[in-house]
């Protein structure tokens, strides 16, 4: 009898346990939302004639990625599914926008933008937004008109 007490004791306290996991969750987790928005360049949309991506870098968690339509600047980003959108916080940016011409890699905007640390970018995700804005300033060079040039499809180190 002693022992039939001290085992339904124990399915109790561990029936109580899950319920409170169930209702509580597991920790939550990182908050994801839903993020896109638009890259400008002195002002304008970028229209860069290719596609480029947009990295955000949160300093804890998964980087955030978006490709960049190459008629205006455009994003949706991407975290862990496809346009499931970014970390809340304040994140550094990357941007990244290449064209290869045979061997070279070609950035068709100043290059500091390429990684979060030299960017000067910084982008606050408070809640789901279709409106993100990031803006750059400087030169769009050419796209470089040769055989074998092409784009590149690799946003870089993730």
């Amino acid at each position: 009898m002693c022992a039939t007490r001290i085992y339904r004791g124990c399915c109790w306290a561990g029936s109580l346990a899950l319920l409170a996991l169930s209702i509580g969750g597991c920790g939550g987790g990182p908050k994801i939302v839903p993020v896109s928005g638009q890259v400008f360049l002195n002002d304008e949309p970028l229209a860069a004639g290719v596609e480029g991506f947009v990295r955000i870098e949160p300093a804890e968690g998964r980087a955030a990625t978006g490709k960049i339509d190459a008629k205006d600047g455009t994003f949706t980003l991407t975290t862990f599914e496809k346009n499931d959108g970014c970390l809340v916080g304040s994140h550094p940016v990357a941007v990244i926008v290449n064209a290869t011409a045979g061997s070279n890699t070609i950035s068709l905007i100043p290059v500091d933008y390429r990684e979060s640390k030299t960017s000067g970018l910084t982008a606050t995700i408070d809640g789901p937004t279709d409106s993100l804005r990031i803006e750059l300033s400087g030169e769009l060079k050419k796209l470089p008109r040769s055989r074998g040039t092409s784009t590149t499809d690799d946003p870089g180190p993730t």
